[in-house]
């Protein structure tokens, strides 16, 4: 209907560079996810307690 509205595809090197960036981003997340709870454990000032994950 409306065929100007959807978007061309890139080609390949432009795909590509955008999928590297969005995986980085990605692993970025879930470094930062992952080291939050040893981080706010080692700033804790309780420091007798262990590390202790309850959901």
């Amino acid at each position: 209907m409306f065929l100007g509205a959807i978007p061309r595809r890139p080609d390949k090197a432009t795909a590509y560079k955008e999928l590297k960036k969005h995986l980085t981003m990605l692993g970025v997340w879930v470094a930062i996810i992952r080291a939050t709870p040893y981080v706010a454990h080692f700033l804790s000032k309780d420091k007798d307690n262990e590390l202790k994950l309850e959901f």
